[in-house]
């Protein structure tokens, strides 16, 4: 935000060093990007009087001049035709620099030249700021001024322009009217606010123009005024040297009245020649499909319908907030026109100009956010300068469609809980006091203050939040270097991990102790992954979210299995030959099962490939894992899904019958699919399943002291059934009284000649033994008896 000192002054008594003002507007929470000279890129030019002038002997269109700076008497040679003896001109003298560039004594033509004399286009002046500036040639200045004067105190430009930075949230003091209101109570004094005289027009205004808004939630305020008789011409010079020292190009009085209420008051207006609007009807209503607006730029522009359009009955005629439309352009033909002051919702001037790749300063200040009541005041200060410049004739009264809340925010404010924030004890009359002095009344009763918040104040919210930002401007007004500093005040409690979070550390921490690595893969996938790995319509798998805006249909769905991730990391590092083969991730998956919210899952996924990997080594990285997490009596249970190997499979079941995932080798179908040439071995598991039986007291028994007693048997059974269920059988066959089965271990699986087909023949080794004797001879026969026995009545009987 630039705010020209001269501009300051107006509505607020300085009384300090430009220093000075710098600190306390830090110490309000503005920061000063710069302060830049009225007159920028000049330094060193200075004030002189042409004593002598004549011909160069060498050249037919140089002048050599003795021109005399106060301190010395200067050789300088010109190319000038206008200059004559006893003309005060500007000097850039030997080490003064003009836009960068650094005068040096040159020898022209012979004859050594100790400086310049400067026209008012090199000194960067307009015929507003000085008059004369714009003849070719040097500027003569109009009356004798000091000699060695700095120019730019010479041409009434010496002041400074403040450029301060502002924080997002405080688009009112986006204006010269908010950031004086700030200057003045940060310098103590009384801000004086400007008073907008009310102007009545003529006639009635409905003859001229009509307004209707479609869209009031995009457009919830906005007013016009109808002036005629218009006279385009040059705006004022006081006008042309403000806008010029905020940074903006004077044009035309019509278009500078409207630039310098924005800069004034913060809120951008436009003007729209009513000759091109139709029936002189402004509407003002969302885009078609495929219309195309050109803007003031003269580019043609691709609306759509989010985007909100200032129209008439037939085109658009400017892109609401963004831009005017170059077909109701203000040009020296114009004779009436239609000033617009309006409201338009932040959200959507974002998108539209988001999109259309275009932000104006007008689209910025929009984005920022405006509000309602000072839209009236833009309005009714710009037609009082219509009528101060004698611009045009006004018409009628404003035409006015609102429907904003007009109405005063009131926010009720526990100063005991300000007193707290700030570790401060100030009084509710000495908070209200404070907030004066920035324009917020307030009421003081007992320990509450009744706050009537500005409408220029956007950023105070009402409700629990009020406190806060009370707060922050009582800080800001009391002074933060004025709070005196205290250690910070709070319980002392010792932290930790919640048990999921634990448990989920020491998964990865056992499986990254078996050489696995952990991988992060995205939680997108598609449709053809799902094809890929077999998943069917029906499948639970196939129950996958779809994403509105995906990046592209290979991730227009969130995964329901970690498997296509592994897969793709498998393919990678087989193709890149990293010579790791063993990785592992934790992460969610997501299903759509319900009329609400997906349902999310956590799983651990880890897939081993390789030449030195198989099934059982993945397997029994699994059995690790269940052991350190003290998950016990996990069984495995034959398991077909599309993705698996038939044969190489199984389901891990807990011991109370809970499914925690699945184990096998990938299909050769989907290894194709993933361009994989190994056998890939890889299982899934839920982890909250897994902590729900995690944490179980682990149990030591003394070594034996007796000895223990191993046999063997071999069993024929069908060759569907599962080892699981005999090693149970062996475990609990009714043994005599003080009798130990344990140890029970699959040694040999056999199909073939000898045995039926259809058949198996699977092999035991199991060890007997005794807590507190030796066994006789008699009770290892009957208890080998009777595990034979419990085999038999199970349908499988001992192989001959």
């Amino acid at each position: 935000m630039k705010l020209p000192l001269k501009w300051l002054k107006e509505y607020v008594d300085y009384n300090v060093t430009n220093d000075e003002f710098v600190e306390k507007l830090m110490w309000r929470g503005f920061e000063m990007g710069s302060v830049d000279p009225e007159l920028p890129g000049v330094e060193g030019v200075v004030v002189g009087k042409v004593l002598e002038i004549e011909k160069h002997q060498n050249s037919d269109h140089l002048n050599i001049t003795k021109t005399d700076i106060g301190t010395e008497v200067l050789t300088i040679v010109t190319g000038a035709q206008n200059v004559h003896a006893g003309d005060y001109v500007p000097v850039a003298v030997v080490g003064a620099k003009l836009n960068g560039v650094e005068m040096k004594p040159v020898n022209m033509r012979g004859v050594d030249s100790y400086g310049m004399l400067c026209s008012g286009e090199e000194l960067g002046l307009t015929e507003a700021d000085y008059p004369g500036s714009s003849v070719h040639g040097i500027l003569i200045l109009r009356e004798p001024h000091p000699l060695g004067q700095p120019i730019a105190e010479a041409v009434g430009l010496n002041d400074v322009v403040f450029d301060i930075e502002l924080t997002p949230n405080r688009p009112d003091c986006a204006s010269v009217i908010g950031m004086c209101r700030e200057a003045a109570a940060a310098l103590g004094q009384t801000f004086k606010e400007p008073e907008i005289k009310a102007v009545a027009g003529e006639g009635n205004e409905a003859d001229y123009a009509s307004v209707t808004v479609e869209n009031t939630e995009l457009c919830p305020r906005y007013t016009a005024r109808v002036v005629t008789d218009i006279k385009i011409e040059p705006s004022p010079a006081w006008m042309q040297k403000k806008l010029r020292a905020v940074g903006l190009r004077p044009i035309n009085n019509i278009v500078d009245i409207t630039n310098y209420v924005m800069v004034e008051y913060g809120h951008p207006m436009h003007a729209f020649d009513l000759a091109c609007v139709k029936d002189g009807h402004i509407i003002v209503r969302n885009a078609r499909e495929n219309e195309i607006v050109t803007t003031l730029d003269d580019k043609e522009r691709a609306v759509d319908p989010e985007m909100l359009l200032i129209a008439d009955p037939e085109k658009g005629v400017g892109i609401a907030g963004v831009m005017g439309g170059l077909n109701s352009e203000i040009t020296e033909n114009t004779k009436a026109v239609l000033f617009e002051a309006a409201v338009f919702k932040a959200s959507n001037i974002r998108r539209t100009a988001r999109t259309l790749r275009h932000t104006t300063d007008a689209a910025a200040r929009f984005i920022k956010g405006v509000e309602a009541v000072n839209a009236k005041l833009a309005l009714d200060r710009a037609i009082e300068l219509v009528e101060e410049l004698g611009a045009g004739k006004v018409i009628g009264k404003t035409i006015d469609v609102c429907a904003a809340d007009l109405n005063e925010r009131v926010v009720d404010i526990d100063t005991a809980h300000v007193n707290k924030l700030l570790a401060l004890d100030l009084t509710p009359a000495e908070m209200r006091d404070m907030l004066a002095t920035i324009g917020i009344s307030s009421v003081a009763c007992e320990d509450r203050l009744t706050v009537t918040v500005p409408h220029f104040r956007t950023d105070i919210e009402s409700g629990i939040e009020a406190d806060w930002d009370i707060a922050e401007e009582i800080a800001r007004i009391y002074g933060y270097y004025n709070i005196k500093p205290t250690l910070m005040v709070g319980d002392t409690f010792r932290g930790g991990l919640a048990p999921e979070f634990r448990f989920e550390d020491l998964v990865k921490d056992t499986m990254a102790c078996q050489g696995a690595y952990e991988m992060y893969n995205y939680n997108f996938t598609g449709p053809k992954a799902l094809a890929d790995l077999g998943i069917k319509e029906g499948d639970t798998l196939n129950q996958a979210v779809r994403i509105l805006n995906p990046f592209g249909e290979d991730q227009s769905l969130m995964r329901t299995t970690l498997y296509m991730g592994m897969l793709d990391s498998a393919a990678r590092n087989l193709n890149r030959k990293t010579g790791q083969y063993r990785f592992f991730e934790v992460g969610n998956v997501h299903f759509d099962n319900n009329d609400t919210l997906p349902e999310e899952q956590k799983k651990l996924g880890v897939v081993f490939f390789g030449d030195n990997e198989d099934f059982f080594t993945l397997k029994g990285s699994l059995e690790q894992l269940f052991n350190a997490c003290s998950i016990t009596g996990v069984s495995y249970r034959v398991c077909e899904r599309s993705y698996f190997q038939p044969g190489r499979a199984a389901t891990l079941v807990a011991a109370d019958g809970t499914e925690l995932g699945e184990i096998g080798q990938l299909h050769p179908d989907c290894a194709k699919a993933w361009s994989i040439d190994s056998r890939v071995y890889m299982a899934e598991l839920s982890m909250n399943r897994m902590l729900a039986l995690s944490g179980g007291t682990k149990k030591f028994s003394p070594l034996p002291k007796y000895p223990v007693v191993a046999r063997d048997l071999a069993v024929v059974v069908d060759e569907r059934r599962e080892n699981a269920d005999l090693v149970g059988i062996i475990l609990n066959a009714p043994v005599p009284a003080g009798v130990i089965i344990g140890d029970v271990t699959l040694f040999d699986t056999y199909a073939g000649t000898g045995i039926a087909p259809g058949k198996k023949s699977l092999a035991y080794t199991f060890t007997l033994r005794a807590e507190d004797h030796t066994l006789t001879e008699e009770e290892i026969r009957t208890a080998f008896d009777a595990v034979i026995s419990a085999l038999a009545e199970n349908d499988a009987p001992i192989r001959a």
